[in-house]
Parts: C-alpha cells; structure tokens; sequence
C-alpha cells in the first residue's frame, strides 16, 4: 500500500509540471509568441467588421481586406458597407470613397489611435508599450484570450481583446470597447505572412 501511494503521489508531481509546460503559457510567453509571428514585411489578411453604437442601439457591419507593410503601414479596402480605401503611413491617413470620387484626409491616431481597429497588426511590439496585459481564462481548447487595459487613465478605451490562436499565434479577432460601452469587433481571416504570397494575394483581389 505504501509503495502504491509513493508511486501515485511521485507520478503526481512528474505530471504537473509537463503539463504546464506544455500548455499553460502566461500572457508574456503568449505576446512572445505572437510578435514573433508578426514580426515579418507584409501581410495580408481578410477582415469583417462589426460596429455597435450602445447609446443608439446601433449596429453595423463590414468587410474587406487588409495589405500591411511593416512598420505601421497599411491599406484597408472595404468592400461593405460601402467601397472605400483607407491607407495609412503611420502618420497620415488618406480616405477614398469611388462612389462620392473624393478623397479626404487627416492623422492616422484619429482613425487607429488608441487601439482602434486592426493597428496592432502592423506592430504588435506597440501593445506591451501601452497596454497591461493579461490572460482571460476561457473555455476554448484552441484559442488564447487576452485582455489590454490601456496605461493611460484619462483615455476613453476601455480595454481590448485580442482572441489568439493556439495553434498558429495568429491573431483571430479583435474586441475594442470604450468608456461608453459602444464595441468594435474585427475577425480576421486566411492571414497570408509571406511577402511574396501577401503581394499575390493583394494584387488578385
């Protein structure tokens, strides 16, 4: 009996910690993870965008597709709920909308400031520098999820929360929320991190 006790307890404490080696990585090994994947020239990804306005009782919705060139370059083409392209250099953010044939500008923080869309793929490096982050304990056997609080208190943001692949490290969704508890949720998908692939992809589309 006693034997059969030391054996239990023994096969106890080898299995632990395996296990948490194995999958239960903290939300610093997890954005490890994550940037490393990003961390590449160009991207491509298609995206559907769902927009809730709580005081309006309002929602919409959209999709398109996404060309990224690091760092902080991107081109956003909407295809619903109206066609227009949003590009950007990290500074500047230029507008075009084809059916009003007319093109607007201003800063990019305007648009993407603050966490705002899908910024963070073109830096995700950006997010540890403005954000505490931390891992939501969730019942998916295939994704991650983590939550950021923004480091500026006087902000609007409210928090954001990026849904991550076990699997692969992409970053499948992302939740933005304000002070106003209005939400913006991105889904991303067939993410293509291969710059050539990224240019095909882009140029077909």
């Amino acid at each position: 009996m006693k034997l059969r006790l030391f054996v239990i307890i023994m096969g106890c404490l080898l299995m632990g910690p395996f296990n948490a080696a194995a999958g239960l990585l903290t939300s610093g090994e997890i954005m490890d993870k994550v940037e490393a994947r990003y961390n590449v020239k160009g991207i491509f990804v298609q995206f559907h965008q769902t927009s809730t306005l709580k005081a309006m009782d309002y929602t919409d919705s959209g999709e398109g597709r996404i060309f990224i060139k690091q760092p902080g370059r991107m081109r956003w083409e909407y295809d619903s709920p109206e066609k227009q392209t949003i590009i950007t250099d990290g500074k500047t953010l230029w507008i075009y909308r084809p059916d009003d044939n007319q093109v607007m500008t201003g800063k990019a923080s305007t648009f993407f400031g603050e966490g705002k869309g899908g910024v963070f793929l073109s830096d995700m490096a950006s997010i540890r520098k403005y954000f505490t982050v931390t891992l939501v304990p969730n019942d998916s056997t295939e994704n991650y999820v983590l939550k950021l609080t923004p480091d500026k208190t006087s902000s609007d943001l409210q928090n954001v929360v990026l849904t991550i692949s076990k699997k692969t490290f992409n970053v499948i969704q992302v939740l933005t929320r304000n002070a106003y508890g209005d939400e913006t949720r991105l889904t991303f998908e067939n993410p293509k991190f291969d710059i050539i692939k990224a240019l095909n992809s882009y140029t077909k589309e």
